[in-house]
């Protein structure tokens, strides 16, 4: 056995072995990986194999499109049979909200080039005339679906990773990991490993490897049936290939094998299977059959798919799948461990064992992954994440796996995690609360009588819309206040402080006394994170940033620290709170709590000051979200209840309105062109993104400068731009096709109706050569191609006038 590689993979799965073919395709032939038993010994060995290209999200799509194009070479490259079987799939409707959901994922599969079609219920059977069409409302038919043979696959990639040098050590356990100097070694049962970087792909054994170096990874296995029915004369007929079958609104999935089918339920009371002690001699081993907990499921399917009625069961398996609390899997970095990867958490494991293997491999090779997998990066879940949530949230993952995808979803398992000192103040003003990165959040604010309920829909018919628009308008015509207190918080400090974040941004640094955007930029000059930096001293910076970037971001300081000292980074997030008053009423409001002159002589737009809010002290920046004249309260947590009081009691002459997020972020951003993530996803630089201002080429050497000067030289392939949508009844969310003609050209990235200014309204990416105002185009939404045009972003107050002045300042000027 080698001493000494580039990589370790520890985990012999489909996973693993797919990293491995990658990491060796890509150039990198000192790799090896190491199995404890033989190759596909976990959850691997008892899949079906079904390989989809549905996904509710962009991310998920393109790793299952990649997958079975790979799935489709592998055999030609390799000589090992993969039995892979392109037989396409349909999946099954019978709600209208279904139907939307299909319209919904055909838009954005249309953006990705992926053949897809809606059907009706007759054309439906046409495919599988084996079942019966009552209650269909319709379905959806992906071309390209196919199943393979997860063993064969595994095999095929393993010799496709040998064939390019990769090393594959099976029957070889790891038994401890450790630091060496700035190397990793990986002790097994038969000699040690050093390696610059250890990729955890132990699948059932994901945590108990995670454990080794003191890191804790929600990975919770849960018990998945599938049955094989006994031959089935119908299917023992057939010509051809048989369509798979899925039905979400059961749910189940069916496939042909052999002469028969094999199906697999996802029922509600799923049970979870040795929780952070999966034995390490488990492997290839069935658990207790408990057909008492599917029959509901297997008896919806037969009046469904009649031929079944009277067939006998020819075999019977339940294994363990691994999920995580949000059923997404784990796959990138782990803070606080340089060169600790995972890939983990895979539930839908051959499904994306191509995609995943390939796009971890690009982000070892060449420092970032090809496409954004900010939704899959395991730091989302930060250091809070605990064994009695992750058991919590996986069952409920498990039973909410085909789930209607509606934007705006929230689920509830395991809530509330983080709360602030006014949650429960919030509570009685009528919030609903939606949680993001576990800090509860109010999504929007329930008047007295309404109840304190989601009714979500893909169209505009939701019954939080009018409430939602009610606190829009109050910033527009009034005043109102909302709490951001999960944003993302540091404190950069020391004598090399100013040197430091220069490096890392891509704009000028604010002057003391003054906040301002920033941009940090990956390598390739893509924008990996954005922020407001405030200037607290000449070398004392204060970052606020997204609270999904918490970790991530704290990674990136961290990793980019200088070794002489010269620079602190404190983590404070958990420490201040904030609050945001805005609207026009917003500076008479606080001039009643504070001596502090708040006039825009005084306290100009960009600038902040330390105050106090009656009693409190806070530092107060004058920015927010929302385009109106406004100021953000950061305040030490103690004091966020006596402000929030504070606010209310004063605010009662002035109409306060509580303000949700779904106002702040789904209506009043878009209005104004303020990105978020969705936007700005780490894979368009700057020059696309239209955050040229907040790029400062001639202020020496940053992240991402050279790759920004060689797309300047090329020319910028696609901007973002503001669309205002005839969107009828429904608005554009996320990912849906942009077309001109016959022609995709784009993609949305965020959308929805701006009440402010009464239109429906898209922010997306689209070919250069159409990003003029006045640019006609069509949006896909739920199915139908929508006029749409270009207009000049913002959309809300295009000179900013609002935000950088007073109402009445802009009244007596005008």
């Amino acid at each position: 056995m080698k001493r000494h590689a580039r990589v370790v993979v520890i985990g012999g799965g489909i996973n693993g072995c797919s990293l491995l073919y990658h990491l060796a395709k890509l150039g990198w032939t000192d790799v090896v990986l190491v199995e404890k038993h033989e190759l596909t010994s976990g959850s691997t060995w008892m899949a079906t194999g079904n390989v989809v290209q549905w996904a509710a999200s962009r991310c998920n799509s393109r790793l299952h499109q990649y997958t079975i194009k790979l799935y489709q070479e592998l055999e030609a490259e390799t000589g090992q049979s993969t039995g892979w079987h392109t037989t396409g799939s349909l999946r099954l409707a019978t709600t209208h909200d279904r139907m939307d959901e299909y319209r919904h994922v055909l838009s954005k599969d249309h953006a990705l080039g992926i053949e897809c079609y809606l059907l009706s219920p007759h054309e439906a059977q046409s495919l599988f005339p084996f079942m019966q069409t009552q209650g269909l409302v319709g379905a959806m038919y992906h071309v390209l679906d196919g199943h393979c043979d997860p063993a064969g696959t595994t095999q095929a990639l393993a010799i496709g990773a040998r064939q390019r040098g990769a090393e594959i050590y099976r029957f070889t356990r790891v038994i401890g990991l450790s630091r060496n100097g700035r190397e990793w070694r990986v002790t097994t049962d038969k000699g040690d490993i050093n390696c610059e970087i250890v990729v955890n792909a132990a699948g059932l054994w994901a945590d108990r490897v995670a454990a080794m170096v003191g890191v804790y990874l929600p990975v919770i296995p849960v018990e998945h049936h599938h049955i094989l029915f006994d031959d089935l004369p119908e299917i023992e007929a057939l010509d051809e290939e048989l369509i798979s079958l899925r039905d979400p609104d059961v749910p189940y999935y069916a496939r042909k094998e052999q002469n028969s089918l094999i199906v697999g339920p996802y029922e509600a009371e799923c049970r979870v299977w040795r929780p952070h002690d999966v034995p390490w001699d488990w492997w290839r081993q069935s658990l207790p059959i408990d057909l008492d907990r599917i029959q509901e499921y297997i008896a919806r399917l037969i009046e469904r798919v009649p031929i079944l009625e009277d067939a006998g069961l020819r075999h019977v398996q339940n294994g363990p799948i691994t999920y995580t609390p949000d059923s997404q899997q784990l796959l990138g970095p782990i803070h606080g461990l340089p060169g600790f990867f995972c890939m983990a958490g895979c539930n839908f494991g051959i499904t994306q064992a191509g995609g995943v293997g390939r796009y971890l491999a690009e982000w070892l090779v060449e420092g970032e992954p090809g496409i954004d997998l900010s939704s899959l990066d395991p730091r989302r879940f930060g250091t809070w994440t605990g064994k009695e949530y992750a058991q919590v949230k996986a069952r409920e993952a498990y039973r909410l796996q085909y789930e209607l995808s509606i934007p705006d979803t929230e689920r509830g398992a395991g809530r509330p995690v983080k709360t602030t000192p006014i949650y429960d103040l919030q509570a009685s003003q009528g919030a609903v609360f939606g949680s993001r990165y576990g800090w509860e959040r109010p999504t929007w604010f329930a008047p007295d009588g309404v109840d304190r309920v989601d009714r979500l829909s893909f169209r505009r018919q939701t019954n939080y819309f009018e409430h939602v628009r009610r606190e829009c308008l109050a910033a527009r015509d009034g005043v109102g206040v909302y709490e951001l207190s999960a944003f993302a918080k540091f404190e950069v400090s020391g004598p090399g402080a100013e040197s430091y974040l220069d490096y890392l941004t891509s704009g000028r640094l604010p002057k003391v006394g003054r906040v301002g955007y920033n941009l940090m930029l990956t390598p390739g000059g893509f924008i990996a994170e954005d922020m407001t930096i405030a200037r607290l001293t000449q070398d004392r910076f204060y970052l606020v940033a997204p609270a999904v970037s918490e970790l991530k971001l704290l990674q990136h300081l961290e990793e980019h620290l200088v070794p002489d000292g010269s620079v602190t980074v404190e983590n404070v997030t958990t420490r201040y709170g904030v609050l945001a008053v805005v609207g026009p009423d917003s500076r008479a409001l606080l001039s009643r709590l504070t001596e502090t002159r708040l006039t825009s002589e005084h306290f100009p737009h960009l600038a902040w000051q330390a105050i106090h809010v009656g009693v409190a002290p806070a530092r107060v920046l004058r920015i927010n979200f929302v385009g109106e004249l406004g100021w953000e309260l950061h305040h030490e947590m103690v004091f966020q209840r006596t402000i929030y009081q504070n606010l209310l009691d004063a605010g009662e002459q002035f109409g306060l309105v509580n303000i949700g997020t779904r106002a702040v972020l789904n209506s009043m951003r878009i209005e104004k062109g303020y990105v978020m993530a969705a936007d700005i996803c780490g894979e368009e630089t700057p020059w696309q993104a239209g955050l040229d201002p907040f790029v400062k080429l001639d202020k020496g050497e940053f992240i991402g400068r050279s790759a920004l000067l060689r797309q300047q030289e090329r020319g910028v392939p696609t901007r973002l731009v503001t669309l205002v949508v005839e969107a009828g009844d429904a608005d554009a969310a996320t990912d849906e096709a942009i077309w001109n003609g016959d022609a995709v050209v784009g993609r949305v990235t965020s959308g929805g109706w701006g009440h402010r200014v009464g239109e429906s309204l898209a922010l997306g990416f689209i070919e250069s050569g159409l990003s003029q105002p006045g640019t006609t185009l069509e949006v896909e939404v739920l199915g139908e191609r929508r006029k749409a045009r270009v207009v000049k972003t913002p959309r809300y107050d295009p000179e900013n006038r609002r935000v950088r002045e007073a109402v009445e300042e802009v009244s007596s000027s005008s």
